[in-house]
């Protein structure tokens, strides 16, 4: 392991290639939520997409048939937006040949790279949002913010470390030690939220070229990293309760990774939570093989039973354990402050990248996390108390509503994992929701392989009206599905 010195910009698409319809469905994000025909709304969304370049000169558009499973619409639809764009010259559509990119070139300015969980972000006004899993601030926050006196920390507020304000830090160090996992403060890097100190790490750790290995199902944010750092992200099978461990063990020996990266507990998106006896092969399996182990624990702590639910790294792992934490579930995401615990050498060669990336986090972050952290318990004891009425509501809503589908019973986290009968697409069926005015993610979203997926997200972390409203037209929009199995050609 070493520092990557060089970083090399590709682009995952070539002039020229073929886009999938999984993925074409990915690049138009909510594009059926506005007025006039289906035809028109797709034929427009598209002329967009090629005249900002992220369509680009010779690209070749999907079939007919596979776009319009993939879109959840007919095929005339499609047939008919794509007419529209040949006679407008947008397309170029040749018999046996299918239908080409022929608009404005763009590659001289910047392309937009393959992001795995890029929909997430893709807004619709007019939909109700059951996309992303973030929790509202919570009104103690509010209060907090409105009390603090800053001429009380000046000397703080002036302080710019890399590392974080050393205050903060031991903060940090004695909640994790008195959950069970002894930490110095040397050991914690201040982050802006969790997903830095996971880019972060995955800067130091992995070279381009380089395995990771993860879930098959998990938080893209953890592909993305990877696979724009230029290294390769391998899948570990999961069951119901998170990672099988014989497939690990295998897929370690198989591609010798650079690095593990899990999100054992309330795992995004399945909600699994990894028993301790895997938890502590997975730490036997890093000190064997001298692998660094990265978890996320953002929900680790929202069990609605409370019950303590091991780190790896309080097992054995030879030095090798890594943690990604965050006030942001528990508190208000809009704080955007998280931390890396590792062993003290990791953090020091980790603090000039964190120096380069952002200089330091903000003063007013640190200040308000310092707080948080010293009532953890209470803000975590109120999340906990507004979570559980929204998942109870979720579960009501899919037992009463939607017994077709299936999914496993919700210990915490933020989320519910539904999976839809065995025929039916969730790639098609969230674009078919959408057109009834809620929108969500398939787990094509959470899968480092451009397939498709039966399986649904269902957030409950919004507000219990917009949940109750979101979960009828969830229903409303199944019942009018046309649920017949998408063909091998959507890839």
């Amino acid at each position: 392991m070493g520092l990557v010195s060089v970083r090399v910009a590709t682009d995952s698409r070539t002039n020229g290639a073929k886009v999938g319809a999984n993925r074409l469905v990915q690049l138009l994000g909510q594009w059926s939520g506005g007025a006039g025909p289906l035809y028109r709304q797709l034929a427009d969304r598209l002329d967009t997409a090629i005249e900002s370049g992220t369509l680009r000169v010779g690209d070749r558009l999907p079939p007919e048939r596979s776009l319009a499973a993939a879109l959840s619409v007919s095929r005339g639809t499609v047939v008919r937006a794509y007419d529209e764009l040949a006679a407008q010259g947008s397309v170029r559509r040749v018999q046996g040949s299918g239908t080409t990119v022929h608009g404005h070139d763009l590659r001289s300015g910047s392309s937009p790279d393959r992001f795995v969980g890029e929909r997430l972000w893709a807004p619709d006004l007019a939909s109700i949002d059951l996309l992303k899993a973030i929790p509202t601030m919570l009104p103690g926050v509010a209060d907090l913010i409105s009390s603090i006196d800053l001429t009380a920390h000046t000397g703080d507020l002036d302080e710019a470390e890399p590392l974080g304000w050393w205050r903060l830090r031991q903060r940090i160090a004695e909640l994790h030690s008195r959950q069970g996992l002894p930490t110095s403060p040397h050991q914690i890097l201040v982050t802006c939220g969790a997903q830095q100190a996971i880019s972060l790490t995955i800067d130091v750790l992995v070279r381009p070229g380089d395995v990771v290995i993860g879930e098959e199902d998990t938080w893209p944010g953890l592909i993305d990293a990877v696979q724009h750092n230029g290294a390769r992200f391998e899948s570990v099978l999961l069951d119901h309760d998170g990672i099988i461990v014989d497939d690990l063990a295998t897929k370690i020996d198989r591609f010798r990774p650079a690095l593990l990266a899990f999100n054992p507990q309330h795992q995004n998106p399945t909600g699994s939570r990894l028993p301790p006896d895997r938890v502590e092969a997975v730490a036997e399996l890093a000190r064997r093989h001298r692998v660094p182990v990265l978890e996320d624990r953002v929900a680790a702590d929202l069990g609605f039973d409370r019950r303590h639910l091991p780190a790896i790294d309080e097992y054995d792992t030879g030095g090798y354990g890594l943690l990604a934490g965050s006030l942001c579930k528990v508190a208000w995401p809009g704080l955007r402050l998280g931390w890396l615990r590792a062993d003290a050498q990791i953090i020091n060669r980790l603090r000039v990248h964190k120096a380069v990336a952002d200089m330091f986090t903000p003063a007013l972050s640190q200040l308000l996390g310092l707080e948080i952290v010293e009532r953890y318990d209470e803000f975590l004891a109120a999340r906990l108390e507004q979570l559980r009425p929204s998942a109870d509501l979720v579960v009501d809503a899919l037992e009463r509503d939607l017994p077709e589908w299936t999914f496993p019973s919700v210990r915490g986290g933020m989320s519910v994992w539904a999976r839809l009968p065995k025929e039916a697409s969730g790639t098609a069926f969230v674009q078919h929701a959408a057109r009834h005015g809620v929108s969500l993610a398939s787990g094509r979203e959470f899968c480092p392989n451009d397939v498709d997926c039966a399986n649904i997200r269902i957030p409950f972390t919004a507000a219990p009206e917009i949940l109750a409203t979101g979960m009828r037209r969830l229903a409303d929009a199944w019942r009018t599905f046309d649920r017949a199995p998408v063909e091998a050609c959507m890839i």
